[in-house]
């Protein structure tokens, strides 16, 4: 026992002499002041020797006849062989524990709990300032007190309350919104006017005189809901107008849409997933939500032409990819589908689109041109402040 823990610290080595009459070379490594911490025989014409390793050049030197191999190294010799011989294993393996330490510290996403999406934008772009977002580190038990702490006294009039929660590699922030009873502080006069030119279909007047009825057109600008109000005696008082005005509006609209329709849409989603190529094998680590399509970028951690394999991190961005071919009529009902979508992205007030015309279309070689005009169902408010004592009015 004791023998094994020494040659744990030593620099020993175990090597095989063969050849005839052994005897006489173990002699002759004596003669020499080899120092021999063991002898091992194994065979008529064969034996072991352990040796300090700073002896074997030495040993090399007296062999002669014999034929002598390293059959084992001790001690640190032989942990910086299996070193040496395992170092890509090693270095991988590292490079592993590494990722997985960095990957398992990093926020991949921050959900808040509530019914308020103004209150979450707002609270998820304050939770950002702090540091508190997608792929940041995760932050110490004090910081997440310490931010929870300045969040509810920045925001006393809005929030009750607050809490951080880390769930993996995801913040969970729940909420409690702080209901304030109290008038607004905004004491100027606004009329309600259209947005645009549009037929009224529905006016809801909160406070105000109407002064337009529903189904009337009316332009741009054109009061609909008037501060001043009538009463039975014929005075006029002033109470600042509000509510809603939904008109009936149009649009004229040119597309030209191809028959081989091909879109690739990324959905705003991304996220670092490591890698393994081998050869042709592609093995990612710790992708726990493929995306089924996406876009890349890489970044090179190992890559050597020696080797037949190299790491990279993917930076990846998830796309939905269209990819169709159209016949003349198919062609015709997804330029009306995509006009759509593009006119309600465009106009964040349309709650529904009630009628497309086609106002003429021309076949083209591979593309169809056509010109559209949509009737959509839209909020036209606008709330125009008056000035008084003056005819200035101001958005």
């Amino acid at each position: 026992m004791k023998d094994k823990i020494f040659r744990f610290f030593s620099s020993d080595v175990r090597i095989r002499v063969s050849g005839k009459n052994t005897n006489n070379f173990i002699k002759r490594l004596i003669r020499n002041k080899i120092n021999i911490v063991k002898v091992i025989p194994v065979s008529y014409k064969e034996v072991d020797l352990i040796i300090d390793y700073n002896d074997y050049a030495d040993v090399l030197k007296y062999k002669a006849i014999y034929d002598i191999k390293v059959i084992k190294y001790y001690g640190k010799l032989n942990i910086l062989k299996f070193i040496k011989k395992n170092m890509y294993i090693f270095v991988f393996l590292i490079i592993g524990i590494i990722t997985i330490t960095i990957l398992s510290n990093i926020i991949f996403k921050v959900e808040v709990i509530h019914s308020n999406n103004k209150l979450i934008n707002s609270l998820i772009e304050e939770l950002s300032n702090y540091g508190i977002k997608k792929y940041s580190f995760v932050k110490s038990y004090d910081e997440i007190e310490e931010i929870e702490n300045k969040i509810l006294e920045n925001n006393k009039d809005k929030i009750e309350w607050l809490e951080i929660i880390r769930n993996g590699t995801k913040y969970i922030v729940r909420v409690e919104e702080r209901i304030l009873n109290k008038k607004s502080k905004d004491n100027r006069i606004y009329e309600i006017v259209a947005s645009k030119n549009a037929v009224i279909k529905r006016i809801y007047a909160e406070s105000g005189e109407k002064v337009k009825k529903t189904d009337t057109y009316v332009k741009k600008g054109e009061v609909i809901i008037s501060p001043e109000i009538i009463k039975p005696n014929n005075e006029i008082a002033v109470d600042s107008a509000s509510g809603r005005v939904i008109g009936e509006v149009w649009y004229n609209v040119s597309i030209v849409f191809p028959y081989h329709y091909h879109e690739v849409i990324y959905t705003g989603n991304k996220k670092k997933v490591l890698v393994l190529n081998i050869i042709n094998k592609r093995i990612p680590f710790f992708d726990f939500n493929e995306y089924k399509s996406f876009d890349k970028d890489i970044k090179y951690i190992f890559n050597d032409i020696i080797f037949p394999f190299n790491f990279i991190i993917e930076y990846q961005y998830e796309t939905n990819i269209i990819d169709k071919k159209y016949n003349y009529e198919e062609a015709k009902e997804a330029s009306v589908k995509k006009v759509k979508e593009l006119l309600k992205e465009k106009y964040q007030n349309i709650e529904d689109i009630t009628n497309v015309i086609i106002l003429n279309e021309d076949k083209d070689k591979g593309k169809i041109n056509m010109n559209l005009f949509v009737k959509v169902i839209e909020d036209i408010t606008k709330y125009q402040e008056i000035i008084p004592n003056s005819t200035e009015k101001s958005e």
